[in-house]
């Protein structure tokens, strides 16, 4: 990898001690994970410019996030963090790192404005206290150089710039020119202003071209619907993993412990523990945070959000994580096999989703398409003719029995290919049909009578899915109406699977589709 992330983590373990805590003061010594993340966060491409603008790294309470934040706000202010040239053969580093022959040689930036924000006025924030104690204890850093000026409200460097503790009452200016930015814990940054600030501050990072501005977000789980920051970066990185939008500047980092963890059983509390908190997992207790859950006022959701960092959905979820997580299948449905198709349509706002559902008394789920409004499109709408003509391959792929969807807004298309031969079906979701869908798909999930392709957009359509009981029965819905945490493949996946069920059970009761 061509990085600056080798000299770099020499730099912070020779500058560098611990900041506030019990082994405040000591030497760092970077465990191979955050070594790791500072490797891919400190990437070149070709011409030596920096790859990662925005950098996210998303760990369970206690993982130290902020005091690798401040670690990096330093190295940012005072280290070698821009390209200057590739070493020559022998070359050795004003501080003894010996460069290899080739290697990325990096320089200071000149006037660095490094921000360290907090959530609220007058907290100078957990990044900054740590940046302020390092830089006020270290005797490598200070040695290196000398005359830096350590107050409450900012640190002045002695050749120029500054690192300040912000917050969004003092700081939503649209005119700063920071090099380097930390949001730390931004799952907590839950109210508007906060949320305008980090958009903000993000534009800033824009304006200072050669010093090459980027920030690193620093967050434990979000609790889904708090439309927090770091529910939107974790969103906006799902779009970009599902080639949704593109970003290759963007650097997302998370980790979490895996599913198959059980919380109700203290060895899978702690073998999942020991996962997610990785090399931590050696100086910390473990123990204490595992037998923490049997304390009768503890949470079950905020426990594994806050140690396990994983999403836990909002109440009212339609399907346990872990359920449907074992249910992964990563087969692809073969050619000429037996299958339904489902379609949820929409025509702008909603996602319009085609799902294959192989039949067979142990059936398996895939994706066939998905179309979601790409961001920053309000006028984008649903390419109708991609979409049929989606339909007419799969149908040349696989022996379908049938093409099931409802013909709300889609009458057009699905008379077309009515016309054409294809075994349309109409599916209108009324609480008489989508209720006893929805129970047989729960059941079917829950004692693990069924698989799916692990489709990522089909497990995010599938875990904002709000399961509603009313007089007419029990469905799945969005979290509330404008809501844009769509739930279309999910929908189309329980019409798919019932209709595959009934041709299993009953194959005579096929309906044929009729446009009135």
């Amino acid at each position: 990898m061509n990085s600056l992330g080798l000299s770099l983590i020499d730099w912070i373990e020779h500058h560098l001690c611990h900041g506030p805590g019990d082994i405040e003061g000591d030497r760092v010594l970077l465990d191979d994970e955050f070594a790791a993340f500072i490797l891919k966060a400190y990437e070149l491409n070709d011409s030596g410019k920096r790859r990662v603008r925005r950098a996210v790294l998303s760990r369970p309470k206690g993982r130290a996030k902020s005091e690798l934040a401040a670690f990096l706000a330093i190295a940012e202010a005072c280290g070698p963090v821009r390209f200057s040239h590739l070493a020559t053969a022998g070359e050795v580093s004003s501080w003894g790192y010996q460069y290899q022959e080739g290697e990325p040689v990096g320089q200071q930036v000149k006037r660095p404005e490094v921000l360290c924000f907090a959530t609220e006025y007058g907290q100078a924030g957990n990044t900054y206290d740590a940046v302020r104690f390092i830089c006020s204890t270290s005797e490598p850093l200070r040695e290196a150089h000398p005359g830096i000026d350590v107050g409450l409200t900012r640190i002045v460097l002695p050749h120029g710039g500054q690192i300040t503790p912000e917050s969004a009452a003092d700081s939503s200016k649209d005119g700063g020119k920071s090099t380097f930015v930390v949001f730390d814990e931004t799952h907590l940054w839950v109210l508007p202003r906060l949320k305008r600030l980090h958009q903000v501050v993000l534009r800033n990072l824009l304006k200072r071209r050669t010093a090459a501005g980027w920030c690193i977000e620093t967050t434990t789980m979000y609790a889904p619907g708090e439309e927090s920051v770091a529910e939107g970066t974790h969103a906006y990185a799902q779009m970009v993993n599902e080639g949704r939008t593109r970003d290759s500047a963007l650097l997302f980092d998370h980790k979490q412990a895996a599913a198959k963890w059980s919380v109700k059983n203290k060895k899978d509390r702690l073998a999942g523990l020991r996962e997610v908190y990785g090399p931590a997992a050696d100086w910390m207790d473990l123990d204490a945070i595992a037998e923490s859950f049997d304390d009768p006022q503890t949470s079950e959701a905020e426990w594994l959000r806050y140690w396990f960092n994983q999403p836990v959905s909002l109440q009212g979820q339609w399907l346990p994580q872990a359920a449907w997580d074992e249910c992964h299948d990563a087969r692809e449905i073969p050619d000429g096999s037996d299958v339904v198709l489902g379609l949820d349509g929409s025509y702008s706002r909603d996602a319009t989703a085609l799902v294959a559902v192989q039949m067979g008394e142990f059936p398996h789920l895939a994706i066939v398409g998905m179309w979601e409004r790409p961001p920053g499109q309000p006028e984008w709408t649903v390419p109708i003719l991609d979409v049929e003509e989606a339909i007419r391959t799969a149908c040349l792929r696989w022996a379908v029995r049938e093409i099931t969807a409802d013909p709300h807004l889609w009458a057009r298309s699905l008379e077309l290919l009515a016309s054409e031969g294809l075994p349309v079906t109409e599916f209108p979701q009324s609480a008489s049909r989508m209720t006893p869908a929805t129970q047989r798909f729960t059941t079917m999930v829950l004692e693990r009578q069924m698989t799916h392709d692990g489709n990522p957009a089909l497990t995010r359509h599938v875990s904002n899915a709000v399961l509603k009981s009313d007089a007419r029965g029990v469905r799945i819905y969005k979290e509330h109406k404008n809501s844009d945490r769509k739930i279309d493949a999910a929908v189309a996946s329980i019409m798919a699977l019932q209709r595959a069920m009934t041709q299993v059970e009953e194959p005579q009761t096929v309906d044929p589709f009729f446009i009135a």
